[in-house]
């Protein structure tokens, strides 16, 4: 399986880590503020070691209501932002020079971690600085807290408050985005073995999600519906479900024929019918598109010497050792009239 990156993967993954050096030069985040009283606007840059803009304005104008001073001190994230950032180049630098898909997909962790860690991280200072108010103020509203938004506008009293990425932000997440589509085309290009275990992961966790109605078949425990003997081998079993969601289990392929062609369920629809694989104890698997041989070698709980299998691949293997003759599903459902 290639685990390398393609030439022009490699390209867009050092260009995005070159991206990230502006944050040295441009604000990151903006804070912006409008009222009746300030019509042409307060703003406040955050850059990736300090503040600019009319900090002093808005800190006087939030000290009224108990909030504090905004000082580049209250942000200990400066003193070590400018060396995440620093790191975040230079592994995207590597991740491009060592050309390896595992280092891709630690990078891609990293640019997540920290774009999620930055937002946490402003909206915990946010709500401290909003709700941990000086109860002395000259304005007091009980009850009342002041956390500016996060990301979009929110109203403060008479004041219209909004937050959100500034250039460095938009140029930040612009990278990320770059990083994610570069390991999203590396999937999509890559061979089909690595979209095969994506996609049985996929469906896998749909099916555990959105359908409860198979049970595993608990040997030692359950009984036949037809023979009513204990499922003991578990090389064998089968069962079937009902669209009302009723199970029924077996333990030979012959049990459950029988049960089909009876006109038992003649008011209710099957929905699936399953069976063990042979080569694969306790794995249930689609009947109608299993591979069945039969042979006298086959020693199965009620002699109907049958035994599936998932691929036709592994049921021709077993074939000649058995000694058995091949069946489809069809040949099946008349063995047993």
């Amino acid at each position: 399986m290639k685990s390398t990156l393609r030439p022009i993967a490699r390209l867009v993954v050092a260009i995005s880590a070159l991206l990230m050096i502006t944050a040295y030069f441009v604000p990151l985040w903006q804070i912006l503020m409008w009222a009746p009283q300030y019509p042409e606007g307060l703003e406040m840059k955050i850059w990736i070691n300090t503040l600019s803009g009319d900090v002093k304005i808005i800190s006087a104008l939030n000290h009224y209501i108990g909030m504090k001073h905004i000082e580049v001190s209250m942000f200990p994230e400066f003193k070590y932002m400018i060396y995440i950032v620093g790191f975040l180049v230079g592994f995207g630098l590597l991740t491009a020079l060592v050309n390896k898909r595992y280092i891709l997909w630690m990078y891609s962790i990293l640019i997540l971690s920290a774009g999620i860690g930055a937002l946490v991280d402003f909206y915990l200072w946010g709500y401290n600085y909003g709700h941990n108010l000086d109860p002395t103020a000259p304005i007091v509203m009980p009850g009342m807290s002041y956390q500016p938004p996060l990301i979009g506008t929110k109203q403060l009293l008479n004041f219209t408050a909004f937050s959100g990425p500034d250039i460095g932000g938009w140029i930040f997440m612009s990278a990320g985005l770059l990083v994610i589509g570069v390991l999203c085309y590396e999937i999509y290009v890559s061979r089909k073995k690595i979209m095969k275990m994506i996609t049985l992961i996929l469906m896998a966790g749909f099916v555990l999600s959105c359908s409860s109605e198979q049970e595993l078949l608990r040997y030692g425990k359950d009984a036949c519906y037809t023979c009513k003997m204990t499922l003991m081998d578990k090389k064998f079993g089968a069962e079937i479900i009902t669209a009302k969601g009723k199970v029924y289990k077996f333990d030979d392929a012959n049990c459950m024929v029988n049960f089909i062609n009876s006109d038992y369920l003649a008011e209710e629809t099957i929905t699936r019918k399953l069976i063990v694989d042979y080569s694969q104890p306790e794995k249930l698997i689609p009947a109608e598109e299993a591979f069945y041989l039969k042979s006298d070698q086959i020693r199965s709980p009620m002699v109907s010497q049958i035994a599936a299998f998932e691929t036709e691949q592994v049921m021709l293997k077993y074939k000649p050792k058995l000694k058995a003759i091949y069946l489809s599903w069809g040949e099946l459902m008349t063995q047993f009239k």
